[in-house]
């Protein structure tokens, strides 16, 4: 019997967030998990994954099970642990009997944005509120476990070597890139705005290519500022929503493991969901309301909005707020 357990990975140990469904047969929050289809031979790893997403929502990237510092050959996805489980009477079986457990271990790159609507309610649980969980016993032991371990097991087994002439090409293009948006209004006649569009044109062709062929490079790579322009090049490329979508997740998986900022991804999520007409998650675009003034575009659940910004190394949203409106009338 295959069972599956996901967990989220944000900024430092204390951030994760293990997820969990409420359970109505056993009362309170289990984290996802099932049996394999027997009559299909399903693999346990392919259960794991059908039940995230059946009973979460979300579809997670299995890890391999952490190996020591310094060893050289790369892990394989699979259980962390198998563990046999005492069970009553069930649909499977009127006696006593076991589960045998296969336990993997996962994350979500995009904690808030789901696949599908899940069977049962679904929270993300942090270290704190662990221990008060209305949760067995076992999942908050293991639960507390992963805290502990999860950050080594997203990391790159190896350093990226650094790119020094993508590093100078992605600075190049962020340059045009400026150009052409720092133009006073004054001086933007249709030639320059022709320009704007080819450049556009090309930095979005010209990344494609990239991500293509290599992926997204990371902070190891390009260093901060070569990363920061790899993602303004992403933000500007709304004239393709597909394409920045998979921009927007070759993000989120590089801030997974440490190799992007983790408030490029949100500013570029919320970017993408405003202009698809949804509420954003992070408030980090702003729009003319009927004052006038710079003020939030619709904000999902604003009652969790600070913690959420918090989460990304995001400040308060007012200061935020307070500081776009001075740069506008600066």
């Amino acid at each position: 019997m295959g069972s599956t357990r996901a967990a989220r990975d944000a900024l430092a140990p204390e951030d994760r967030h293990p997820a969990s469904s409420a359970h109505d047969r056993d009362g309170g929050y289990l984290a996802p998990g099932g049996h394999v289809r027997k009559e299909r031979n399903e693999p346990p790893v392919d259960a794991a994954l059908r039940e995230a997403v059946e009973e979460s929502g979300f579809r997670p990237r299995l890890l391999p099970a952490p190996l020591p510092s310094g060893y050289l050959h790369p892990g394989v996805t699979g259980p962390w642990w198998t563990v046999d489980m005492a069970a009553g009477p069930d649909g499977r079986a009127d006696v006593r009997h076991l589960h045998r457990d296969h336990v993997f271990v996962g994350v979500v790159a995009l904690p808030y944005e789901p696949l599908s609507t899940p069977e049962l309610p679904v929270r993300w649980v942090d270290r704190k509120e662990l221990q008060a969980l209305d949760a067995p016993a076992d999942t908050k032991i293991l639960g507390a476990h992963l805290f502990d371990v999860i950050g080594a097991a997203v990391l790159p087994q190896r350093p990226a070597t650094p790119d020094d002439d993508l590093a100078a090409e992605l600075l190049r293009r962020q340059e045009l890139d400026q150009e052409v948006r720092l133009l006073p209004r004054e001086d933007r006649t249709p030639e320059a705005l022709e320009r704007w569009k080819r450049i556009d044109l090309e930095n979005r062709l010209w990344l494609d290519q990239l991500v293509e062929a290599r992926g997204w490079p990371g902070i190891s790579e390009i260093g901060e500022r070569g990363a920061a322009a790899l993602w303004l090049l992403a933000q500007h490329s709304d004239a393709v929503p597909d394409f920045q979508r998979h921009c927007r997740d070759l993000l989120a998986h590089a801030g997974l493991a440490g190799e992007a900022d983790p408030r490029h991804g949100a500013l570029l999520q919320d970017r993408i969901r405003v202009a698809e007409g949804r509420p954003q998650i992070f408030g980090t675009q702003l729009l003319l309301d009927e004052a006038g003034q710079l003020s939030p575009a619709s904000v999902w659940d604003e009652e969790r909005l600070e913690q959420r910004r918090s989460e990304v190394g995001l400040g308060p949203m007012q200061e935020y707020l307070q500081a776009c409106r001075t740069t506008a009338t600066g």
